[in-house]
Order: structure tokens, then sequence, then C-alpha cells
């Protein structure tokens, strides 16, 4: 019983965590190349070891949110047989940004007390 309240407590928090994340794995993904919205949920699977599994839409909404920040540039390209499509790149206040927080936030994670009595102290 006790297990699997742990279990349900982590689940929970992991989730709360990636969704926080999402713009941080949508913006490593565009940080070297232009995408499409489905090459960017590929890519942010990718990266996170298929722990991101998101919808298009919701990558969608997230772009939309951060070209009007002016933090996300896109272009139009030829579709195949229907609409253009949207090709989705980070503008250089994005880039600017996204490198500051990696500064402030992710490297953080490399200090020796997170991983203090963890599995991978032993690494």
């Amino acid at each position: 019983m006790k297990r699997n309240y742990q279990d349900k407590l982590l689940h929970d928090w992991e989730h709360i965590f990636r969704q926080g994340l999402l713009t941080f794995w949508v913006f490593l993904a565009i940080r070297e190349s232009r995408l499409t919205v489905g090459e960017i949920v590929t890519k942010v699977s990718i990266l996170t070891n298929a722990t991101y599994l998101t919808s298009e839409q919701t990558i969608y909404r997230l772009l939309r949110k951060q070209y009007d920040l002016e933090l996300v540039d896109y272009t139009e390209i030829p579709g195949n047989s229907g609409p253009n499509k949207k090709v989705y790149s980070l503008s250089p206040l994005g880039r600017e940004l996204l490198t500051r927080f990696i500064e402030r936030n992710i490297c953080l994670f490399q200090q020796p007390a997170i991983f203090k009595n963890s599995k991978r102290s032993t690494l």
C-alpha cells in the first residue's frame, strides 16, 4: 500500500515537472534547426528518451504563445498536397533566453549534492 502511494506521488510530481519543462524541450528541439510541428514532437521525444510524448495540438498552442512573445519565428513552405507548412526556429531573443535559462536553471542539476545517496552517485 505504501509503495503504491509513493508511486502515485512520484507520478504526479513528474507530471507537473514535465509540463513546466515542455517549453525548454521545444526550444532545444528548434535551437539548431528549423522544424515543423510534427518534427518537433519527434525531436522532443528523442531528446527526452520518450518521456515526453505530447500532441501536435499542444505544441501548436505553445509555439503560438512563444511567437506572440517574439521568442519563436516561423516561415512557411509549400505543403505536399495541401496548405503551406510552418517551419519553426528560435528568434535571436529566444536563443538568448534559452542560454540564460540553461545557465540559471539546468546547470544546477550538475551539482554533486543532487546525486548524493542516489544510484547515480556510484556511477
